[in-house]
């Protein structure tokens, strides 16, 4: 019963509950449970297939449970190794490195990873989330795993320490010093249906979307469109891309948005800036989503869900690419990717502002784009950028540096998102030392076990 409250308690720390607090309290209880126990291993597989089966759940709406079951399953495993690791040592500082470590590995492997459950992802509402700049994903994650260990051994100078963290970064928020702002709309025009048939009259998303733009009321510098907007190609339907050119001349503004592109029997998802004159840019989705966008294992996966059949592969773009408009270079990162550390770390590096363009249809009504969207929060925290986020029935917002939500839409109607980005190059801590702050946490950690003596800090 304590591991299944622990479980319960950390996947409360997402949405839909998103409360910050209870992922490490979730981890104390379960430090308490193994310190207990002749089983961590099984303590540890029972509560990864618990917590990752209710934090994804989502996944299962429109495809069935066995998949759902499956994912849940494969992101459990990770969790073995770290039983045997505390069987072996009876050292907690050992464990808090080997999750870390665990996490870090399921980030990547396999299929490029599935990150989507990161302890800290749960962290978007957390005080000290500004300390992503410092050290990314990982140091959100070292942070929850280092309170749960002050929670399992509590006294006067652990509470000492709980404070500290949780309330002394708050003034760590970053500051932009700039004039220099982007004025963007962001257009969620809604679908006429949702699940996975979502864009089956793919006409009909891209009217709801260009009918939507003709509204917008104020002079922008930048029209953006989720992903999936257009499905039907523009360059080869001659009047989708009319109707763009003349929407964009009519509203005087280059429009980014999400189309599919289909050429000599390729499937290619992209990011187009376009102008009333001609296409300007176009990116090629890199980190393409797997058994949603390309099936591995496709006997195996046919096998198990019948819908895997009807999923034609994508093809993935060679390299990355930014918008320009005006004096603003513009990052696009395409769904999926907002999980990649080092795309979404390539982004920021060559732009003042990020765009975020996404399609929730596919899992409309359940947790999914809340969570997607404490993901990017968490991102803008991390790389010190303004970042709007686009969604076909949303949830679109429009965040700011330090992960606060100015904006925000509601789900499953039509809204236009207004605001303005604020420029900034500059590189935050955990960019300059280049995706390797999880090295760091995991060697640190490892290193404190091993001159642990088993006494507190």
């Amino acid at each position: 019963m304590v591991t299944l409250l622990a479980a319960l308690l950390f996947s409360a720390s997402f949405e839909p509950i998103g409360l910050w607090f209870l992922a490490p309290i979730g981890f104390a209880l379960l430090f308490k449970k193994i310190e207990r126990t002749n089983s961590p291993v099984i303590s540890f597989l029972f509560f990864g297939l618990i917590s990752q089966g209710v934090i994804l759940f989502w996944s299962g709406k429109y495809v069935g449970l066995l998949p759902w079951a499956l994912l849940s399953i494969l992101q459990a495993i990770y969790l073995i190794p770290v039983g045997f690791i505390f069987k072996k040592t009876r050292n907690l500082w050992y464990t808090i490195a080997a999750l870390l470590l665990m996490d870090e590995i399921r980030s990547r492997f396999p299929f490029g990873g599935f990150g989507w459950t990161r302890i800290g992802f749960s962290q978007a509402d957390a005080p000290y989330l500004n300390m992503a700049s410092i050290g990314g994903v990982a140091l959100l994650s070292f942070l929850v795993l280092l309170l749960a260990y002050l929670l399992t051994h509590l006294r006067v100078r652990s509470v000492l320490l709980i404070s500290i963290i949780c309330f002394l970064p708050v003034g760590t928020s970053a500051a932009l010093a700039t004039s220099n702002s982007l004025t963007v709309a962001g257009v969620q025009g809604n679908t006429p249906k949702v699940g996975l048939e979502f864009n089956e009259r793919a006409e009909a998303v891209f009217n709801l979307h260009l009918e939507k733009t003709r509204t917008i009321s104020k002079s922008v510098d930048l029209i953006v469109w989720p992903e999936n907007a257009s499905d039907i190609d523009p360059f080869l339907t001659p009047g989708i891309n009319s109707k763009l050119s003349i929407i964009s001349q009519t509203k005087d503004s280059p429009i980014i948005i999400g189309a599919v592109l289909r050429s000599n029997g390729t499937l290619r998802n992209a990011s187009i800036l376009l102008d009333s004159l001609s296409t300007k840019s176009i990116y090629i989705k890199q980190h393409l989503t797997p058994f949603g966008e390309y099936i591995p294992l496709r006997g195996l996966a046919e096998f198990v869900s019948p819908y895997a059949a009807g999923v034609r592969d994508f093809s993935p773009g060679g390299k990355y690419l930014v918008h320009k408009v005006g004096d603003f270079e513009v990052g696009p990162i395409i769904c999926y990717e907002i999980i990649d550390d080092s795309l979404v770390r390539l982004a920021a590096s060559k732009s003042d502002v990020l765009v975020v363009q996404t399609n929730s249809a596919t899992f409309s009504g359940t947790s999914e784009s809340a969570q997607q969207l404490n993901i990017t929060r968490i991102r803008a925290a991390e790389h010190n950028r303004d970042i709007l986020s686009v969604s076909t029935v949303g949830i679109s917002a429009l965040i700011d540096n330090n992960g606060k939500v100015l904006k925000q839409s509601r789900e499953n109607v039509s809204e236009i998102i207004y605001g303005s980005l604020r420029s900034n190059r500059s590189e935050t801590i955990s960019d300059k030392l280049g995706g390797n702050s999880w090295i760091l946490i995991v060697g640190l950690s490892t290193l404190y076990a091993a001159f642990h003596r088993r006494r507190f800090i």
